[in-house]
């Protein structure tokens, strides 16, 4: 299997040397075991505290799955010392080419680790060769160690959402970085102690002290924790939220209208609900004209669908007074018109049009709530579900994050050790 030197510089572990190699040579795609030892004198670091000492207590033989070599799995095989540190007392001996109670190599969990983010774990396992658990592991391992070393950003505009997960009404609460669109906080529930516990844990009181505007909607419980942990931040209210209750409020509409009317509201009327709550830009073709014959039936849905097209132009005025004058004047439209619930929209949209005007202020970008929504979703389609939420977070960081961004980047995560030789 060629010499121990040559062996030894194809390893790549500074510090160590190979002593012996065991396999079956007949076998094209079989594991290799590798005996490796230290070199230079016998002096062995102290977990604990690093230092070298020559007290050694006992030793056994350990192994760590290693990168393979040219198709065959690699297992490192290493007798590891129980030393007798002046300093800490006894302890285990420290090895550099892999974590403390690590069954794979450093460089083996980066593998996985970048690896399980692109593909479900048990694929990862099955491409290296480990079990479920092990992968599972490791990933977690290089996660937690990424998080734990990257930059702290100090976002100025935050978002609190509510995502269902699961089947049922099971909420969660996300708390995320709307300027570089990356999660920073996830909690189960939506309850009063539920955005508190975010926004005092997850945020260090440097980053609550920057935040100016956060994005939410109108849940009472978001806007209290909102006002109590962050006192210089503004509430904006999620434009997709407000649109949400004017597009419910069109159809409450249409359901009392299709209920009241006779035959031709009901032959135009029926199946139509979704269509309706579309967009006008957005219908093309036959579908249009499906809409402008329910809207030649019932005069008073056409009237709700236009005061709800109305409505998007509201984030459109650059003053609070601008905002203001347009509720007003969308109010003041309804008169005569006998829509009582558009009435109880106006309503609405007085009430809580200081956080609707608060976006005059605070540039917020919408979309960026809804987007990670989504691609929360889409990780947990490919973990095929996920019950710790420890390793559930710092995967969503990651996936937001987007920490590798072209080859370099990659690089910054799978470079090899320097490559060692006694030659």
């Amino acid at each position: 299997m060629g010499s121990q030197r040559d062996c030894t510089w194809i390893l790549g572990l500074p510090g160590f040397r190979v002593v012996e190699l065991i396999g079956d040579q007949t076998d094209a795609s079989g594991r290799i075991q590798v005996r490796v030892e230290r070199q230079g004198p016998p002096r062995y670091p102290c977990s604990g505290c690093g230092r070298r000492t020559r007290k050694v207590r006992s030793a056994r033989d350990r192994t760590w799955d290693d990168l393979p070599w040219a198709g065959h799995a690699v297992t490192l095989i290493y007798r590891q010392r129980r030393v007798r540190c002046r300093h800490c007392g006894i302890r285990t001996e420290q090895v550099l080419f892999a974590d403390a109670k690590a069954r794979v190599t450093r460089r083996l969990r980066q593998q996985i680790g970048v690896d399980c983010q692109s593909m479900p774990t048990s694929h990862a396992a099955v491409r290296h060769g480990v079990s479920w658990g092990k992968a599972r592991r490791a990933e977690q391992a290089f996660l937690a160690d990424w998080d734990r070393t990257r930059s702290r950003r100090q976002p100025r505009h935050l978002g609190l959402d509510e995502i269902h997960r699961g089947k049922g009404q099971h909420v969660w609460t996300v708390l995320s970085g709307i300027v570089h669109g990356e999660v920073m906080g996830l909690r189960r529930d939506r309850d009063t102690a539920t955005a508190p516990t975010l926004l005092m844990t997850d945020l260090t009181p440097r980053q609550r002290g920057a935040v100016t505007a956060v994005c939410t909607d109108m849940h009472r419980p978001y806007l209290n924790a909102v006002t109590a942990g962050l006192p210089k931040a503004e509430v904006v209210f999620d434009r997709f939220h407000v649109l949400q209750h004017a597009s419910a409020a069109l159809d409450e509409v249409r359901r009392q209208e299709f209920f009241r009317a006779g035959p031709v509201m009901r032959e135009h009327g029926r199946g139509k609900r979704w269509l309706l709550l579309r967009r006008w830009k957005t219908v093309r073709g036959a579908k249009r004209t499906e809409l402008q014959k329910l809207f030649a039936a019932n005069r008073r849905l056409f009237k709700a669908y236009v005061l709800r097209e109305q409505l998007d132009r509201l984030w459109t005025s650059k003053t609070r007074p601008g905002v203001l004058a347009f509720v007003m004047g969308w109010c003041k439209a309804l008169r005569w018109q006998r829509l009582p619930e558009m009435e109880r929209l106006g309503d609405f949209l007085l009430t809580h049009i200081n956080g609707i005007a608060a976006y005059c202020d605070h540039d917020v970008r919408f979309g960026v709530v809804e987007s990670i929504n989504t691609t929360i979703k889409a990780v947990l389609r490919r973990a095929r579900g996920m019950r710790d939420e420890a390793i559930l977070l710092l995967k969503l960081k990651w996936a937001t994050a987007h920490p590798i961004r072209s080859a370099r980047d990659l690089l910054r995560f799978l470079t090899a050790q320097p490559q060692y030789s006694n030659r």
